[in-house]
């Protein structure tokens, strides 16, 4: 029996290629959110260890004033990092948007191959059987013939 052979196997290679592709920039903008998020929650435990320090001892003026200083530099970092992560959770919504086109496109065309594939196999295993059907009713479609040719000859 021959192999079953896809003619859009390419469009499906080229389809897969993409969709791999979409995936790895899926996976640097998650990256990147996750590090934005690593740099938040360092901030926040930045000014949450300034506060304890301040808290558990008297601090000169120039101390107390370095302090609040540091603390609303961490403050602001903190908010421009936030607005970072809502751009950068964007692109990854894009990014997710379009992995899961270029999955679903795959995923089509892999459906695609599968069902002509099952299709093609399943009429192969029809003709197979036809022909061992075949095989079978001749040798005594052949030997019936013959006994009845030779009875006529005697």
């Amino acid at each position: 029996m021959k192999r079953f052979r896809f003619k859009l196997l390419h469009l499906l290679e080229l389809r897969a290629f993409h969709e791999k592709r979409s995936e790895l920039v899926l996976a640097e903008k998650a990256g990147a959110c996750a590090v934005l998020e690593g740099r938040i929650a360092g901030n926040l435990e930045s000014r949450a260890r300034t506060i304890r320090e301040r808290t558990g001892r008297s601090l000169s003026i120039p101390d107390f004033m370095a302090s609040e200083l540091y603390r609303a530099r961490l403050d602001g970092e903190r908010e421009r990092l936030g607005v970072e992560l809502l751009g950068a959770e964007s692109e990854r919504e894009l990014a997710r948007v379009e992995y899961l086109s270029r999955r679903r496109d795959r995923e089509a065309v892999d459906k695609l191959r599968e069902r002509r594939e099952a299709e093609y196999y399943r009429l192969a295993a029809r003709e197979e059987t036809k022909a061992l059907d075949d095989l079978v009713r001749r040798p005594a479609i052949g030997a019936s013939s013959r006994s009845t040719i030779g009875a006529g000859s005697r």
